[in-house]
């Protein structure tokens, strides 16, 4: 995580109105109290003992400057399955590498771990976070995001990135950004549906 934080590409979301638990806590402007030796702790515990205002988050990196496998053991160790997942995605990944792992800096952006605190599920901050690094991945010169999930929410946020009009933007003949659709909001979409001949095989 903190190689992420470092990165200065991960993005969290915050609430302006939160109102802290205790007041140790909005002295610093937040705090956490997981007791980590407590095995018996529960999802509501762990949840009533984070005491800050970030509620959402969605983690990347440069993906020039890969992942220290040495200190990915602690968390490979506790979840096993974590890196048979990779190992199986990798396999059965057919493109040439060539086409989507960087030579250099700021061309290809790994997004690799989002989550939402569960009082603020269901409001779609995941979705929000995903468009706004798709947005500054862009203009920033990245060529792509190379993300890996178990989530099906999440897959299906990336696998369908919408063109939504509140955030589409474009330059006007000053040379000013300008929001043409505003202030109407929706998705936009192009959809191609390949229909089949009756008893025709799918490709």
């Amino acid at each position: 995580m903190q190689h992420q934080i470092d990165s200065g590409f991960s993005l969290g979301i915050f609430d302006k109105e939160y109102q802290f638990k205790r007041p140790e806590s909005a002295a610093t402007e937040g705090k956490l109290y997981w007791n980590l030796d407590d095995a018996s702790a529960t999802e509501h515990d762990l949840e009533s003992q984070m005491d800050f205002p970030l509620v959402s988050v969605a983690m990347a990196y440069d993906g020039i400057d890969e992942l220290d496998m040495e200190k990915m053991k602690p968390i490979i160790g506790t979840l096993p399955l974590f890196a048979t997942a990779y190992k199986a995605l990798n396999e059965l990944d057919t493109r040439d590498s060539a086409s989507w792992k960087p030579t250099g800096r700021g061309q290809v952006l790994m997004r690799n771990a989002t989550s939402t605190r569960g009082p603020y599920e269901g409001q779609g901050l995941m979705r929000q976070l995903a468009e706004e690094l798709m947005r500054r991945s862009a203009s920033l010169g990245f060529r792509g995001i190379q993300i890996e999930t178990g989530s099906e929410a999440v897959l299906k946020v990336w696998s369908t990135p919408p063109v939504h009009t509140t955030t589409y933007e474009e330059k006007n003949e000053s040379g000013e950004t300008v929001y043409p659709f505003r202030p109407a909001n929706l998705n936009l979409g192009k959809v191609y549906v390949d229909l089949k001949t009756a008893g025709s095989q799918p490709a």
